[in-house]
C-alpha cells in the first residue's frame, strides 16, 4: 500500500470539505427561488442525491475512521449525518456492531432487516406485505428515507425489543440529541421556506421529494452488496454458532458491483468495492480498486468464490430473493 499514491487521501479530504458546502448552496439556491415551484422541487431532488453521496463518501468512511487520522476528528464528522435527518448515534451502532458483525443474519442484521415489511429472511413471518412484496417494493422503496428518518430511528429508541437493544444502552443525552436534530431537520426543511412564503403544501411535497429521491438514489447504491438470490443467510445453530469462519462468512454474504471509473471513484466513495470494505472496514475506500485485484486472486488461489455483478444484474438477483421469499417455498427452485 506505500506505493500507492497518497494524493488520494487528500483528494479525499477535498470531497469531504466540498459537499456539505454544496449541499448548503443548492439549499440556499433553493430558498432563492422559492417561488418558483417547479425549479424549487428540483433543488430539493438534487438535496435527495447529495444527502446520499455525503453518506457514501462522509459518514460511512468517518464511522470507520477512514477520513482523518484522529479518531475524534472522525467521531465530529459523524454530526452531518444528524444535521441530515438522520440520527449518527443509532446508525453507528447498528452499522459497526450490528451489520459489520453479523451480516445477513436474521435477528442481528439490522441493516438487512429496516422496516421488518418486506421479507428478505426466509424464516420471517408471512404477512400481507410480504406475499405482495414483488410489486409493493416499488412502492415501499421510494420511502426509504421516509421510513428511516421518521420512524425507523424513534422505533430503535423508543420501542422494546428493537435489535439495536441486544448491544447497546441509548444514553439520556442521546435522547436529547434525537429531538433536537430531527426538529432542526423539520425547520430548514419545511417551516424555513413556509416562512419565506411558500405554501405548506409545497414545502411538504418538497421535502417528501427530497426523501424519495434521496431513496431511489439509495436502495441503487445499497441493495446489491448484500440482499440478493446470490447471498447466503447463515442460520446459527442452537448455540447461536455460524458453523463457517468470519473470513468465509464475508465472502458467502457479500459481493461487489463491476464499476471502476471517475465516477464510482470519486462521487459514489468506491462503495462497489463491498468485500474489500467487510475484510477490511479500517482501510480507507480510495485503495479499495487495488486491495480488490488482491482479494480476487487470493480467493482464486484457495478456492474461495469471490463474487463480482454488474449494477442491472445484483439488482434482478435482489428482485428475485424479493419474489421467491413472498412464497412459503422457494418455486423457482428446479426439482432435482
Amino acid at each position: 500500500m506505500k506505493t500507492l499514491p497518497k494524493k488520494r487521501k487528500r483528494n479525499k479530504i477535498y470531497v469531504v470539505l466540498s459537499l456539505p458546502l454544496v449541499f448548503l448552496g443548492v439549499y440556499v439556491l433553493a430558498l432563492y427561488f422559492h417561488n418558483l415551484k417547479s425549479l424549487f422541487y428540483l433543488l430539493y431532488a438534487f438535496l435527495g442525491i447529495l444527502s446520499v453521496l455525503i453518506f457514501l463518501n462522509i459518514i460511512h468512511d468517518a464511522v470507520h475512521n477512514n477520513v482523518f487520522k484522529k479518531r475524534w476528528m472522525n467521531h465530529s464528522l459523524l454530526i452531518i449525518f444528524d444535521f441530515l435527518g438522520a440520527n449518527s448515534y443509532i446508525w453507528k451502532k447498528r452499522h459497526v456492531l450490528l451489520h459489520h458483525n453479523y451480516q445477513n443474519i436474521a435477528g442481528w442484521d439490522s441493516d438487512i432487516e429496516q422496516s421488518g415489511l418486506i421479507r428478505i429472511f426466509k424464516d420471517d413471518q408471512l404477512s400481507w406485505v410480504s406475499r405482495n412484496q414483488s410489486w409493493l417494493i416499488f412502492i415501499l422503496y421510494p420511502m426509504y428515507l421516509l421510513n428511516w428518518m421518521f420512524l425507523r430511528d424513534f422505533k430503535d429508541f423508543f420501542v422494546k425489543g428493537r435489535t439495536i437493544k441486544k448491544v447497546c444502552d441509548i444514553p439520556r443525552i442521546e435522547y436529547f440529541k434525537l429531538i433536537c436534530f430531527k426538529s432542526f431537520f423539520i425547520f430548514y426543511t419545511v417551516i424555513l421556506p413556509i416562512v419565506l412564503g411558500v405554501k405548506w403544501y409545497v414545502a411538504l411535497t418538497a421535502l417528501f421529494i427530497l426523501l424519495t429521491t434521496g431513496s431511489i438514489f439509495a436502495m441503487l447504491t445499497l441493495l446489491p452488496p448484500h440482499a440478493n438470490d446470490k447471498s447466503e443467510f447463515p442460520i446459527p445453530n442452537e448455540e447461536g454458532i455460524v458453523n463457517i469462519s468470519w473470513f468465509e462468512h464475508q465472502f458467502k454474504t457479500t459481493n461487489d458491483v463491476i464499476m471502476d471509473n471517475w465516477i464510482s471513484r470519486h462521487v459514489m466513495g468506491n462503495f462497489n468495492y463491498h468485500v474489500v470494505h467487510h475484510l477490511f472496514p479500517n482501510i480507507s475506500s480510495v485503495y479499495a480498486p487495488e486491495m480488490t485485484k488482491e482479494i480476487k486472486a487470493f480467493a482464486e488461489s484457495v478456492g474461495i468464490n469471490y463474487r463480482e455483478y454488474k449494477l442491472h444484474k445484483a439488482l434482478y438477483y435482489h428482485y428475485q430473493l424479493i419474489k421467491a421469499n413472498a412464497f412459503d417455498e422457494n418455486i423457482f427452485e428446479e426439482d432435482m
